[in-house]
This record gives C-alpha cells, sequence and structure tokens, in this order.
C-alpha cells in the first residue's frame, strides 16, 4: 500500500495542479488488484476508471419504479453501461484465467476464492461466473470507496490548517520521514482520528439499503415484505443529537470516552448487522498509511475556482472532480 502511495505521488510536480480524486482513484485500485488479486492494472486504470464511472451512473435508474422497463429500450445510457460492463468483465476474467493457468497459491483471496468448496452441495469449485461475480464486488467497492474517502481528506486537511499541523506532528514523531509500515498503524491515533471523522462527514457509503424479508414494523408503519429500506449514514452522522456541531471537521471529538457513549448505528460507515463491511479493516488499515505516506510528504491546497459539491450515486464522490495543487514538506515543518 505505501508502495504504491510513494510511488504515485512521486509522478506529482509542486504546484502544478492535478485531480486528486483521479490520483486517487488510479492508486486504491493499483492497491485492490494487487493485494487482492496480485495483477497490475495501473495502465489500465484510465479506462477502468471510466467504465466505472458510466456504471454508476445508472444509480438513479435502479431506485426508478421503471427501471425493468428502460432497462430493455436502446438508450444511450444503456449503451454505455454495456459497454462498461464488458471493459470490466474483460480485466476480471483476465486475472481468473491468467490465475487459474498458473496453478499457483498466491495466498491472496483471489487463491482462497478459486479453491473454494461447496461444502453443503456437491463439492464443486466456483464457477468462472461466481468467481467473476465475487472478484467484481471486491474489486469495484473495495477501492472506489477507500478513494473517495481519501479525496475528501486532502480537502478537508487543506480546509483545516490546525488539524493538518497536529496531523504532520505526529507523522514527525511516528515515522521520522521514513515510510509507515502495518506495526506503525496503532502509534498513528490521531491520524486515525482524522480519517474517522472525515467518513463521518463524507460517508464514502452514504446511503445503505436493506430488503425486508417478512412484514416489518417501525413505529406505527409496516414496511411489507420485500421492501427496500434505506438507511443514511451521511443523514444520521449530521445529526446534532449525535454529533455536537455536526458540520464541523473536529477529529478531537472521537475520544475514547465519546466512542464508549455514541449509540449503537448512530455511527455506520461500514453498514451493520450480518452484512457489515468485509472489507472494513481493510479500508481502514489502508486510509490510515496512505494518508501517512502521502500527508508527511505533501501538502494540497484547493486550486483557485475548484467548486466543491457533492454527487452522490452509489458512493459520495466529489461532482466537480477536486483540483488540488501540491506542496511538498520536509518533517518538522
Amino acid at each position: 500500500m505505501t508502495d504504491y502511495g510513494r510511488l504515485i505521488s512521486e509522478r506529482w510536480k509542486e504546484g502544478e495542479a492535478l485531480n486528486i480524486h483521479e490520483e486517487m482513484m488510479r492508486l486504491t485500485l493499483a492497491i485492490v488488484a494487487k493485494t487482492l488479486f496480485g495483477a497490475d492494472v495501473e495502465s489500465e486504470a484510465k479506462e477502468i476508471g471510466e467504465a466505472l464511472t458510466a456504471a454508476l451512473a445508472l444509480f438513479n435508474r435502479i431506485t426508478s419504479p421503471f427501471a425493468e422497463i428502460l432497462d430493455k429500450l436502446p438508450l444511450p445510457s444503456n449503451r454505455r453501461f454495456q459497454w462498461a460492463r464488458e471493459r470490466l468483465d474483460e480485466t476480471i476474467y483476465r486475472i481468473i484465467e491468467e490465475r487459474r493457468a498458473s496453478g499457483e497459491d498466491c495466498g491472496d483471496l483471489l487463491s482462497m476464492l478459486l479453491q473454494a468448496q461447496d461444502v453443503e452441495g456437491d463439492g464443486g469449485t466456483m464457477t468462472d461466473l461466481q468467481l467473476r461475480d465475487e472478484a467484481m464486488t471486491i474489486f469495484l467497492a473495495g477501492h472506489e470507496t477507500t478513494a473517495n474517502a481519501l479525496t475528501w481528506t486532502w480537502y478537508l486537511l487543506s480546509e483545516h490548517p490546525d488539524v493538518e499541523a497536529k496531523l504532520h506532528a505526529e507523522l514527525d514523531a511516528v515515522l521520522g520521514g521514513r515510510l509507515p509500515t502495518v506495526e506503525d498503524v496503532a502509534q498513528l491515533r490521531y491520524a486515525e482520528m482524522v480519517l474517522t471523522e472525515v467518513i463521518r462527514l463524507y460517508p464514502p457509503a452514504w446511503v445503505v439499503g436493506r430488503q425486508a424479508l417478512n412484514d416489518h414494523a417501525i413505529g406505527k408503519y409496516v414496511a411489507p415484505a420485500g421492501t427496500t429500506l434505506f438507511m443514511s449514514p451521511y443523514v444520521i452522522h449530521h445529526d446534532p443529537r449525535y454529533f455536537p456541531d455536526p458540520d464541523r471537521f473536529y477529529p478531537e471529538r472521537w475520544t475514547p470516552e465519546m466512542r464508549a457513549e455514541l449509540p449503537k448505528f448512530a455511527y455506520f460507515p461500514f453498514g451493520g448487522g450480518p452484512r457489515l463491511c468485509i472489507g472494513e479493516q481493510f479500508a481502514r488499515m489502508e486510509g490510515i498509511l496512505l494518508i501517512a505516506a502521502i500527508a508527511q510528504k505533501w501538502q494540497m491546497r484547493l486550486a483557485p475556482g475548484q467548486v466543491v459539491a457533492l454527487q452522490p450515486r452509489i458512493t459520495l464522490r466529489p461532482k466537480y472532480g477536486m483540483v488540488m495543487i501540491p506542496a511538498r514538506r520536509k518533517v518538522g515543518e
């Protein structure tokens, strides 16, 4: 994770504007492909990003009561989605084919999926289609959300130099200019508080859906079986009943005492219950390590004229990207 963070940031030039959202998407895509599937997809990052954007554009369609009808029409949006699906499938199926051909057990997620057996059925292994479905979910969800969280992190740090200064002080004290390792995560407590506060204000999964299997009573209302219910972390995370001054970026609020007193599900950026996000620990570790690796070398400032707005689709993206100007920093500055 930190090696990829170092490599991508070494390409940046001081004072030269860059779209930090695109950079974070490229970075987290490379990391999830390498760590979970042993693949190098950085050269494909631009096309994969475009395909993902085209797929996410249909989010509003999914919740429409006319979705099934609209999906059958020869609309330009449907053609774009078909291209996006085929482009993403091309990458995933190639990764699966290469691993099957090698027969190598790399000890990663893909090897685990290839070796998995249906112990409750015929004892067989996964088909390529089943592998594709599992891999695609992790591949997309495992980078899009983290990229958004990191993008909002650089924006919020640029707007709050006092928080940025405290973060830099911790990084200098703990790391002294070297790249962080997994052993450092427990010592980077303020970095963890920064990440926790970022995904309170801008939860990458801003809405979570569940389907009622049976009639479900909610107060005086009843949701019939089959109803899709939506819960919004974004709404709850901005509720002053749980978070005083809820719109303020204030990492210091995350004290052990505050965490202990917070009601269950007042903070749920990774969902909850039996279907709690399987990648939560992976994402938290990745977020802390990348914040540490990049922030100790770079400061980000919002480019003049950059408009910051929300784009709530499946994930919470910056609507107009996030063009920022990087400046180098030295330990102790």
